[in-house]
C-alpha cells in the first residue's frame, strides 16, 4: 500500500516543525519538512503530498499580525497550488499555522476560499500566555481530525489567540455547517464563557478550533503535537495523562482519512 505523505511547511520563524513532523510520523505518514522557498522556486510541489501541515511558531516575526505575511504568500504566490490541493486533500494549521490559514481565507471558507471572514487577534490579557487547557469537541461528525475525541487536555501558548468573525452571519453559517470544532471549557466541562485562565484569549463563543465546510481543512490554537506521551501531561505523576488518548488522535484520524479516501 502507498504510504501517506505529509508536508510540514516551514516559514522564517516557524519553531514547532520537529514536533509536528514527529506526530505525523508516529501516525503513519512519511514526513517531509521543507521551507516555503522550495515551493516558491518549484523544487517542491504540493501535489506530491496528501496532507499539508503549517505548524506553530512566529512566522516572519509576527510582523503586521500573526501569520499575515505567510498568509499573503499562500494567497498571492501559491494560490493555484493551494486551490488545487484543497479540493480533496488535508490541511491542518496549529497555533501560528491556524492564524496563517484563517488569514489566508482557508478557514472558515464559507462559500469559497481566500476571502477573509475571520481572524485571530490579540488576546484580552494583552500578552503571551502558556498553560494547559481543557477543550470540548463540539463537532465530532464533520471534522475528520477529531473523531473519537470528547474532552481533551492540551497545551496552549500564544499572544494572539482571540478568534473573531467578520460578522454575525459568518458565525451563524459556521454553526449551521458544523464548522465549530473545539471550545475552551472549565475543568468540570462546563462552558468557559470567556473566563481567564480557562479561555485565556476571551475568544468568541470560547471557540479555539474550526474546520472548513468539508471537514478536511482544520485549524486550532492549542498544540496537539506537544502531547504525544502520557509523560507530556503536567499531572501525569498524579494519574492524569494517557499514551493513547492524547494529541496523537488528531494525526491518526488524518492518516486514516488519507488511507481510506486518497490512496
Amino acid at each position: 500500500m502507498e504510504t501517506p505523505n505529509a508536508l510540514v511547511l516551514q516559514f522564517p520563524g516557524t519553531n514547532c516543525q520537529i514536533e509536528t513532523g514527529l506526530a505525523l510520523g508516529q501516525a503513519g505518514f512519511t514526513v517531509t519538512r521543507a521551507h516555503v522557498n522550495l515551493l516558491l522556486t518549484g523544487k517542491l510541489h504540493l501535489d506530491e503530498f496528501h496532507l499539508l501541515a503549517i505548524p506553530g511558531g512566529f512566522n516572519y516575526g509576527d510582523d503586521i499580525a500573526s501569520g499575515k505575511v505567510a498568509a499573503n504568500m499562500l494567497i498571492y504566490l501559491l494560490r493555484e497550488q493551494v486551490r488545487e490541493f484543497a479540493k480533496d486533500r488535508l490541511i491542518i494549521g496549529i497555533c501560528n499555522g491556524f492564524q496563517t490559514i484563517v488569514k489566508a481565507g482557508l478557514l472558515p471558507a464559507i462559500d469559497g476560499m481566500f476571502e477573509l471572514q475571520a481572524t485571530l487577534t490579540y488576546s484580552d490579557i494583552g500578552h503571551y500566555y502558556c498553560n494547559w487547557i481543557k477543550l470540548k469537541n463540539v463537532n465530532e461528525s464533520k471534522c475528520i481530525y477529531t473523531k473519537g475525541i470528547d474532552y481533551i487536555d492540551l497545551p496552549m501558548a500564544h499572544g494572539e489567540g482571540k478568534f473573531m468573525v467578520k460578522d454575525q452571519s459568518i458565525l451563524d453559517a459556521m454553526y449551521a455547517n458544523d464548522q465549530v470544532v473545539f471550545k475552551y471549557v472549565l475543568p468540570n466541562g462546563e462552558p468557559a464563557n470567556g473566563k481567564f485562565p480557562f479561555n485565556p484569549a476571551n475568544t468568541t463563543d470560547d471557540i479555539t478550533g474550526v474546520c472548513d465546510p468539508s471537514g478536511r481543512i482544520f485549524g486550532m490554537m492549542p498544540h496537539p503535537e506537544r502531547y504525544l506521551l502520557k509523560e507530556n501531561h503536567p499531572r501525569w505523576t498524579s494519574g492524569d495523562g494517557s499514551d493513547s488518548y492524547n494529541g496523537n488522535l488528531i494525526f491518526k484520524n488524518a492518516r486514516d482519512f488519507v488511507v481510506q479516501n486518497l490512496l
